[in-house]
């Protein structure tokens, strides 16, 4: 799972549209938080996750490459998210973390993102 999108978002370049941003969720984590972990909070689950950007599908998928390397472009805006996850619902955390980020990107007066399509 990927997707692709138009941002002018990335470190270094606020402000320069950058058109085929390829990103990708590199890890995500579901965590329980309940009276043990803060209690003024009620219980409930999330979904944590990490994106990866590169500059393209073609320069993720280049032979010999590999996660640490540094063609990784950077974004504050984009980068360690969550969601409410429901754990009855027997939904794939990494969909429901794809869903959540199209959902992100595109929210708002100023989105982040644009022309958000799956990869």
């Amino acid at each position: 799972m990927a997707i692709t999108f138009n941002t002018d978002q990335i470190d270094g370049l606020i402000g320069t549209t950058i058109n085929g941003v390829y990103a990708r969720i590199q890890s995500v984590t579901v965590k329980k938080y309940d009276a043990t972990t803060d209690p003024d909070v009620a219980t409930h689950w999330m979904c944590l996750y990490d994106v990866v950007l590169h500059n393209s599908a073609s320069t993720r998928n280049a032979a010999g490459e590999y996660p640490e390397w540094s063609n990784r472009l950077r974004s504050r805006a984009i980068d360690h998210m969550g969601c409410v996850y429901d754990p009855t619902s027997n939904a794939n955390p990494y969909a429901q973390a794809y869903a959540n980020l199209k959902a992100r990107l595109a929210a708002g007066d100023s989105p982040i993102a644009s022309s958000i399509a799956d990869a």
